[in-house]
């Protein structure tokens, strides 16, 4: 499918490509859905076409992204290939960035306060002492259901992303009942006219339409995801060639009608004005206050449940290969399944560094900076890559991958990797985190550390303790492959520190 090769996963090939669709479909559709729209508006000024424009970009950059990932295989597996050379120093780094930035933190926050909310909390002291713990008490179940039986989960998540897709879509129809038929519900005034949908109703700039842009690229991002679980999928080439499109189709058509009823149901002056979730604000309009608020709480609620698990199943498995490795203290005991068929190390990492970002006393602003801390450097390598199928390209051109990029897609990806990293850099901006450092340093500074840590096992250490690293690789009871490290002394310091 690719142009590296994986091996089999003890956990066998189990996803179909119903499982597949599900899986991208809950990890793109979150909460972002339901209070970006809104901010999008505005940053384009109140057009309508420049909204929907906006909104295709983004549906293309998470297409072009699927198709350089099906044709690498993943960045886990792919950096190494291709920057083989200073040795496993992009295994370390990479792996221990995404180790350490495994959580989801964000979303169980906000399954949280929503679950407490669907129940009829109102934000006030009990919402805010309980949400962290209700959100903490459900990963950790979800965790222990992986850990029991995996593949219920995996068929549990397929269902949810089914009804979510089905709730969504049902909630769009309305719109497009009133803009084909909007005499018969007089409720409900069409808002969108063709005299004013290319009209710019307030001051738009270059900053505030790559600002929309970038929003709506984040708010369709979690595609990728989808490779960490490679190996797992039935007949992988085929599956992905149906179920990427497939995918983000499905994706993208339920956030075009979403997106439509809102500028159908909501006027514009209402949508460039309005500091409530824009989910909210039509939810109140369908169903009246309390309820709207009641289902809204809801149907978010259950979007980022499914979110978090199929989350939390990627996470597992990608820390699962990085154990694999061998270079990271304990990996040797994190890696097995035993006595489950899934790696308890591999899930209680997350829960535990999810946990403890939760309940360490921070500021409120903590969480939107532990994600940008999250999203800057995973632009940095996701650009690595995107070059790196080019490279690959001109050092083995008679390997034909068995689904491939166009160069307008590698292009677009690249192009917009650089943008997003050198961006923060050009023109820092740290207004919105205010007592915290500029979020770009320190991303670059815990690369430097990853960096540091790769230095001193496979440079400093051996040549200053006088030995050798030796690379094996042991079997498993269940037919998993791991990496081990012998030191091997030498015998005449100075003469030989390894290949390494």
């Amino acid at each position: 499918m690719t142009h590296v090769s994986r091996e089999e996963s003890p956990h066998g090939r189990h996803l179909g490509v119903t499982d597949v669709i599900m899986m991208i479909v809950q990890r793109i559709i979150g909460s972002g859905i339901f209070a970006v729209p809104s901010m999008i508006y505005k940053d384009v000024g109140g057009s309508p076409a420049l909204f929907f424009l906006v909104w295709i970009i983004a549906g293309y950059s998470s297409y072009a992204g699927l198709m350089c990932y099906a044709e690498s295989g993943g960045l886990k597996a792919f950096l190494p290939v291709i920057y083989h050379k200073p040795y496993m120093m992009i295994n370390v780094v990479y792996g221990t960035y995404i180790l350490v930035f495994g959580s989801i933190v964000s979303n169980v926050i906000i399954f949280g306060e929503y679950f407490l909310s669907a129940l009829g909390y109102s934000q006030g002291e009990f919402t805010k002492q309980h949400y962290k713990t209700v959100g903490i008490v459900f990963l950790g179940g979800l965790c222990l259901m992986l850990l029991i039986h995996t593949r219920f989960v995996v068929k549990l998540q397929t269902i949810m992303g089914i009804v979510k897709i089905t709730l969504i879509s049902s909630v769009s129809l309305i719109g497009i009942f009133v803009l084909a038929l909007p005499s018969n519900e007089p409720k409900f005034t069409n808002n969108i006219h063709t005299s004013d949908f290319f009209t710019i109703k307030t001051q738009i700039t270059i900053a505030s339409f790559i600002s929309a842009v970038m929003k709506a690229i984040f708010s369709c991002n979690g595609w990728q995801s989808i490779y960490n679980v490679l190996d797992e999928i039935k007949d992988p080439v085929r599956t992905m060639k149906i179920a990427a499109p497939s995918s983000i189709f499905l994706i993208q058509l339920c956030f075009f009608l979403i997106n439509l009823t809102y500028l159908i149901i909501i006027p514009s002056d209402e949508l460039l004005e309005t500091d409530k979730l824009v989910g909210l604000v039509l939810f109140e309009k369908l169903f009246g206050n309390s309820l709207g608020r009641v289902i809204l709480s809801s149907l978010i609620a259950f979007s980022v449940a499914g979110n978090i698990t199929t989350g939390i199943y990627h996470s597992s498995r990608v820390n699962q290969e990085i154990f694999k490795e061998g270079f990271l203290p304990f990996s040797r005991t994190l890696v097995k399944n035993y006595p489950f068929k899934s790696s308890p190390g591999s899930l209680l990492l997350p829960l535990l560094i999810t946990a403890s970002f939760l309940f360490v006393p921070t500021t409120s602003s903590i969480f939107s900076y532990v994600i940008n801390l999250d999203g800057y450097p995973s632009r940095f390598f996701f650009g690595l890559a995107s070059y790196g199928i080019l490279v690959l390209r001109r050092r083995k051109p008679d390997v034909v991958p068995g689904i491939k990029a166009s160069n307008w897609e590698i292009g677009f990806i690249i192009s917009l990797s650089t943008f997003m990293v050198l961006g923060p850099l050009l023109k820092p901006d740290n207004s919105q985190f205010p007592g915290l450092p500029n979020y770009t340093y320190v991303s670059l500074c815990l690369l430097g550390v990853c960096t540091l840590y790769w230095f001193f096992m496979f440079k400093i250490g051996p040549k200053l303790f006088h030995y050798e690293l030796s690379e094996k690789h042991e079997t498993l009871n269940d037919g998993m492959v791991i990496t081990t490290w012998e030191k091997l002394k030498d015998t005449i310091p100075g003469t030989s520190y390894g290949s390494v």
